[in-house]
């Protein structure tokens, strides 16, 4: 029993324990808060690029009879690029702990919606300026400035 609080006296055993303290509550915090943060923020940025990269396809929609196939498949690709990245903001929305500090649920949740009703918006000729506003309010709700 003597060896035992002579350990716990070591200066040496007290170092390394504070370090593997310090390196599990670091991981603890870089893993359940950090990483779901950065996952997200990675998503919003992916929503930008995508809006920005498939911008010719979403404000000019609707397919024609007249358009060769890869450009029709260019449509279709588009279409389920905005589904999942409408899927992933909110997989990555839910991963966050304590989500108040990053977003409102309901301004996720619009923005979701508008990423599939701009999936949709684009197989139709009508929907140009709806897509346009739809652009919009994910900006809007997501914060993302305006280059």
């Amino acid at each position: 029993m003597n060896w035992f609080i002579n350990l716990l006296q070591s200066i040496v055993f007290q170092t390394v324990i504070s370090g593997v303290l310090v390196f599990v509550i670091s991981q603890i915090i870089s893993k359940f808060f950090l990483e779901p943060i950065q996952k997200y923020k990675a998503i919003i940025g992916k929503i930008d690029n995508k809006l920005k990269f498939y911008a010719n396809i979403i404000t000019s929609p609707g397919i024609t009879s007249e358009m060769a196939q890869p450009q029709k498949d260019k449509y279709l690709e588009c279409s389920k690029v905005l589904r999942d990245l409408s899927c992933e903001l909110e997989e990555n929305y839910k991963q966050i702990p304590f989500v108040r500090i990053v977003k409102l649920r309901e301004e996720i949740s619009e923005v979701a919606h508008c990423l599939i009703g701009l999936s949709n918006g684009i197989f139709n000729f009508e929907d140009r300026r709806n897509n346009d506003d739809l652009i919009k309010r994910v900006r809007e709700n997501l914060n993302i400035p305006k280059l």
